[in-house]
């Protein structure tokens, strides 16, 4: 009884706990349990959802207050005024603060707070070129779908690559300002896997939506709790009879 416990006890520890790095999770979500952050498989979802919403852009501007709200830079002292030139639907491509108010209004999986992707020590200006991972698109560019600096990720990676659709052959937006100069923002090359500091927040490129947590987090299946159940079911009759509560009519 003690070995099919542990036996048991074994198998529900994988049960609940092996799983690969990067997730599938429905409602077109990918979840990495490394970093415990959940992406949007699309990683062009703004295009996808403007080729069916023709009034996505309006709906994020109003949602958003027609404001996004940064460091006071050379564009803004603090509050940008959002447009519809901020958005390009036919590509995907959008200014940073369209990304930005884009994100702020995602819902999907049935929830919010979705972001743009961040860059770790966006301060410091040595924090660009390849191979570098202080940004959770360079951790998932190098770490998670097995890029290659110098290479395109659309034509060098690992099987976790099929988990995702539509990720552009070119440049995505991080969430993190370049510190000493606001009116820039970090960006991260998927052509190449270049991290770097110097687009203008007025370049229109593509965004990528990331949440932390996870967010269809995956229950125990029915079927162990049944059998655990028997189990302690079992075992609780066995521990009676050994007191002398039940009548034991079949030998062990």
């Amino acid at each position: 009884m003690k070995n099919l416990l542990l036996l048991a006890l074994m198998g529900f520890s994988l049960t609940s706990t092996a799983q690969a790095s990067l997730v599938a999770r429905a409602g077109g979500m990918v979840y990495d349990d490394v970093n415990n952050i959940t992406w949007a498989s699309d990683a062009n979802l703004f295009k996808t959802q403007a080729a069916s919403n023709p009034n996505l852009v309006s709906e994020i501007i109003a949602a958003n207050g027609g404001v996004i709200h940064d460091t006071p830079n050379f564009y803004d002292n603090g509050t940008y005024t959002l447009t519809t030139a901020d958005f390009i639907t036919g590509t995907g491509a959008m200014t940073w603060w369209g990304a930005q108010a884009w994100a702020n209004n995602l819902r999907l999986g049935g929830v919010t707070g979705w972001t743009l992707p961040t860059t770790a020590d966006a301060a410091n200006p040595n924090n660009y070129g390849y191979n570098i991972t202080t940004s959770q698109l360079g951790d998932l560019f190098y770490n998670q779908l097995g890029g290659v600096a110098g290479s395109s990720i659309t034509t060098t990676h690992n099987a976790n690559y099929n988990l995702f659709s539509n990720v552009q052959d070119y440049v995505y937006w991080s969430g993190s300002e370049y510190a000493p100069f606001p009116g820039n923002a970090w960006y991260f090359y998927t052509v190449n896997g270049v991290q770097h500091d110097t687009f203008s927040k007025s370049f229109q490129i593509h965004a990528w939506a990331v949440r932390p947590g996870d967010v269809a987090a995956v229950p125990v299946p029915g079927a162990v709790w049944l059998f655990l159940s028997g189990l302690i079911g079992l075992m609780s009759l066995k521990l009676r009879r050994h007191n002398g509560l039940v009548p034991n009519r079949f030998p062990d």
